[in-house]
């Protein structure tokens, strides 16, 4: 059976959600592993977050987030993430970073991304942060896998597209596309379902509302578990059992 991803949900200190409601929603949504980032803010506190889901890692996965106009420290934070945190992926907010992609900064978290082998999620939509401008970082680490967060909807998701058709190595994220179905029918239509790949925003939104949405689109049994799992599987090099 096809393994069922969520690449982008939040867990925040503070926040009324918990590890345990944040299952229940993915568990409502058949959700087999989620990808969970730590709230957006100037410093993401990761460190929280790994400690918020241990005894849950086998389902939710801590995402490491950092601001790359830190310099160096985010750089070392980024690696600690991974290298001794158990941490997976990397997520860019260039909108509450107030983050130009095409800063200097940006290169060595990029550089150390390649290095460790990881995906990088960059949010898109209005500047900064448009989809082409990730498409640009894209271009200069093809061997990096790069999501762009929300496929720049609603108002550049055609930018998206595009930069997905020149960029071999950009994946479509469809967390909040979901509500206008019609925009992933589209995506499709021009990328196949190998570059398209399910996203939630939980606990702020209803991941098996998400779901369902996908498949109203009856694109047929492959494309969904491609869309709904598979590709993020490949993405982030998890097995194939579960």
């Amino acid at each position: 059976m096809a393994i069922r991803m969520d690449f982008e949900s939040y867990l925040s200190e503070g926040a009324d959600a918990t590890p345990a409601d944040l299952l229940a929603l993915e568990d409502a949504a058949g959700i087999d592993i989620a990808i969970v980032m730590p709230r957006v803010q100037l410093r993401p506190d990761n460190l929280w977050l790994v400690n918020a889901l241990k005894g849950y890692e086998k389902r939710l996965i801590p995402c490491c987030s950092v601001n790359p106009n830190y310099g160096a420290e985010a750089v070392e934070e980024f690696r600690k993430g991974i290298t001794e945190w158990g941490m997976r992926g990397l997520k860019l907010m260039p909108p509450g970073f107030a983050l130009n992609l095409s800063s200097p900064n940006m290169k060595p978290i990029m550089d150390l991304a390649r290095e460790l082998g990881q995906p990088v999620t960059i949010h898109t939509g209005n500047p900064p942060g448009h989809p082409l401008q990730a498409a640009m970082v894209a271009r200069r680490y093809p061997e990096v896998p790069i999501i762009l967060d929300h496929m720049g909807f609603r108002d550049f998701s055609g930018d998206a597209i595009a930069a997905a058709e020149m960029c071999p190595n950009i994946y479509l994220g469809l967390t909040l596309v979901t509500v206008e179905p019609g925009t992933i029918k589209r995506a499709v239509d021009r990328l196949g379902p190998t570059r398209l790949v399910f996203g939630s925003n939980a606990p702020s939104a209803y991941p098996d509302l998400g779901v369902e949405n996908i498949r109203r689109l009856k694109l047929g049994q492959e494309a969904e578990d491609l869309i709904l799992g598979e590709n993020l599987r490949r993405i982030y090099g998890l097995p194939e059992s579960r």
